[in-house]
């Protein structure tokens, strides 16, 4: 669930307990409005391929298998190959690391996106947090003036900050428009008289107890008055990036939703989703990965290749890399068999994953599937491990547990698995 206007509005009976005096809120806005200054801290950017990317034909392929496909292998600057259609991504590999003995169990859209965001398969008694949640609460320094938690284009759509509370849920904007309702139509003076009438209005709820939203709710509003009057805001124009860089990036909503991200981690966000949609391939695969293009723009592939190659090259150029960790991945991967129509069905058995930066080594291939890609043959890797290593690479002590609303203990790497990260990567 992300935080919206209409969300704010619709719940401004219960507004909070924690709330500042509006005057204190318009003083801090200005105050950062001079500092222009972002707090240091461990990023993390998810890339999140929406519908199930058919890794075995990006990652893993197995030329000479009944299973191959269409596309060859070339050879990186890392251990492994990759696909011929990301001839950029291969010069920085070495950096990359691809775990290609992923298991992930689900095999719905909807649940695999929650595991593979959560750690957590889903359960009716509790709705767990992202892992944007997590790192936004244990990650945002207090000075932070932007959300913590950022989703750009396709990224984080039904995902939700679970029992950690909205103050965590993710910020959604779209790279290259400004962010919206952050101008005051009316004078400083009276905002700040709107504002404290607001805040009136709300200490009153205060006082009746209705539980924990107002915290949230004051606690969001705080970061909207500071993000209003902040220098910071401008880390959302990517309009202000050389126009070499843009092209680096590449002329689509995926490249700019990159360039954003890293923006965004050079002004001390902590976690920025970046979500590219449409691999949900049951038909015509070959075609729709690397020929058709995709809304108006160039072919998936080529997106991948322009946007994730340039955003690893400009974060190691800018001195990022080791405090940045990014991690390419969907809701489970394809089926190795290619069915009647040409395209390939959901599989979470196997499949692949690739992250890199915060500190891990690059240039490693952990695990192996079979020449055919139906089994994992080498270092199996379930989902606690995953989430282990990739919390581990940000400063986040893995086996740290949350508690839920009805006091279970939840360990942050999640439910499958032994919660180990992967040694090979550190």
């Amino acid at each position: 669930m992300a935080i919206t206007r209409r969300h704010f509005v619709k719940h401004m009976t219960a507004a909070g307990s924690m709330a500042l005096p509006m005057s204190q809120w318009i003083q801090s806005a200005h105050a950062a409005r001079e500092s222009g200054k972002a707090p240091k801290t461990r990023s993390m950017i998810l890339l999140w391929m929406s519908g199930g990317p058919a890794t075995i034909d990006i990652w893993d392929l197995k030329p000479g298998s009944k299973n191959g496909g269409e596309f060859k292998p070339i050879q990186t600057t890392g251990s492994g190959q990759i696909c011929e259609h990301l001839p950029q991504l291969a010069k920085q590999m070495k950096h990359l690391n691809i775990i290609r003995s992923y298991s992930s169990r689900e095999a719905d859209h909807a649940r695999g996106t929650y595991l593979n965001h959560t750690g957590f398969p889903p359960l009716p008694t509790v709705v767990h947090p992202a892992i944007g949640a997590c790192v936004a609460k244990f990650n945002s320094p207090e000075s932070l003036e932007i959300p913590g938690n950022v989703s750009l284009g396709a990224g984080g759509q039904g995902v939700s900050p679970g029992f950690l509370g909205m103050t965590y849920a993710p910020f959604r904007v779209n790279a290259g428009r400004p962010v919206p309702n952050t101008i005051t139509p009316v004078s400083d003076v009276r905002h700040a008289s709107r504002a404290e009438l607001w805040n009136a209005i709300e200490t009153g709820f205060v006082k009746q107890r209705r539980g924990g939203l107002p915290e949230d709710h004051s606690a969001i509003y705080g970061k909207a008055h500071k993000l209003m009057g902040s220098t910071l805001l401008d880390a959302f124009d990517i309009s202000k990036e050389p126009e070499n860089m843009q092209a680096r990036y590449g002329d689509h909503q995926f490249g700019k939703s990159c360039l954003l991200a890293r923006r965004l981690v050079e002004n001390g966000v902590p976690f920025i989703e970046v979500g590219l949609g449409g691999w949900d391939m049951h038909n015509g695969i070959f075609e729709a990965l690397a020929g058709a293009p995709m809304n108006g723009g160039p072919s998936r592939l080529k997106q991948v290749d322009d946007g994730f190659s340039a955003l690893v090259e400009d974060l190691v150029q800018r001195g990022l890399w080791e405090t940045t960790t990014i991690v390419w991945m969907g809701d489970f991967g394809r089926t190795p068999k290619i069915n009647i129509d040409g395209g390939r069905d959901h599989w979470p058995r196997c499949w692949s994953v690739v992250l890199g930066g915060g500190g891990m080594k690059g240039g490693e291939v952990v695990g192996a599937t079979d020449k055919d890609g139906v089994a994992i043959v080498d270092e199996p890797v379930e989902v606690s491990n995953l989430f282990a290593s990739l919390y581990k690479s940000v400063g986040i002590e893995p086996t740290t547990e949350l508690r839920s609303p009805n006091g279970r203990p939840l360990r942050l790497s999640g439910l499958f698995g032994d919660g180990q990260y992967i040694k090979q990567l550190f």
